[in-house]
């Protein structure tokens, strides 16, 4: 009988992919996501490190083209020999990116928020070009704030997929957490999601690593809009697990969103160079 259950929850979920209409996984998961509001395909792409605003659900955030990129928190500051803060950073746990960063703040980096808030602590989105110098430090083109990993990072086993019989595009995700201090998350995909694994290949039993939307609802389970879906990435032996994510409060429909720094963009109005 238990067998015949899994047997036919693999079924509903290949169903639900094959309607949820994904698109295929990108060819190089380690470049940066595009845009949002990017067309699939352009005839011309932004010059090398300039840093453009990304239209993603619920925020503005940067996005700089053809440059590398981290997520992670500030576990610490330092100052280098030029007198410029260098933050030492570890990675988003579940992710494959390197375990540990040194990131250079320089004066033609770009912020999407008020670099004067910056703390310990804090959940960093950064873009970087070069290699790192002599002491493993890489310069920031561009970051962005994301307030802190339990509000925007999730690793989860994938339940179910479900797609709306109302809608021609789109479906939701069920996961279940990876900790036991954790909680279902049901996570929504649009075409604005990017995926970074084969798609329509997922099964129930799968990890996933997701990063998504600060606002969540206030309904058990909580729904989020998924931003990004990667293959989960075991921690490496002594790393810190991600906080759990925390119930809402009390039940409903209202929808929660963390307060993002929303400064003047120094860039964002200005015209891209040619």
């Amino acid at each position: 009988m238990k067998k015949l259950l899994t047997l036919l929850l693999a079924l509903t979920t290949a169903v639900s992919l094959a309607a949820c209409g994904a698109p295929e996984a990108p060819a190089e998961p380690s470049e940066p996501a595009p845009s949002a509001s990017e067309p699939a395909e352009e005839s011309s792409k932004p010059e090398e490190n300039e840093a453009e605003p990304a239209a993603m659900p619920g925020q503005e955030r940067l996005s700089v083209a053809d440059a590398s990129r981290f997520l992670g928190t500030v576990e610490d500051f330092a100052v280098d020999d030029a007198g410029q803060t260098v933050l030492l950073m570890r990675r988003a746990t579940g992710s494959d990116l390197p375990r540990e960063l040194k990131v250079t703040l320089t004066e033609d980096t770009n912020y999407s928020f008020d670099s004067a808030q910056l703390g310990n602590g804090a959940f960093l989105e950064v873009y970087y070009g070069g290699e790192p110098d002599e002491t493993g430090a890489v310069d920031a083109i561009a970051v962005n704030d994301l307030i802190s990993e339990d509000l925007v990072v999730y690793n989860g086993t994938l339940v179910e997929i479900t797609t709306d019989p109302e809608k021609e595009e789109g479906c939701s995700l069920l996961l279940d957490p990876l900790t036991e201090d954790g909680m279902q998350y049901v996570f929504h995909v649009d075409e604005s999601t990017q995926f970074y694994l084969d798609f329509a290949s997922l099964k129930a039993g799968d990890k996933l690593h997701v990063i998504h939307s600060p606002a969540s609802t206030r309904s058990l389970p909580p729904q989020s809009a998924a931003w990004e879906i990667f293959p989960y990435t075991e921690p490496e032996a002594g790393e810190l697990p991600a906080p759990a994510a925390e119930a809402p409060a009390d039940g409903g429909d209202a929808l929660v969103e963390a307060p993002l720094g929303s400064p003047e963009n120094p860039i964002a109005s200005e015209p891209a160079a040619e």
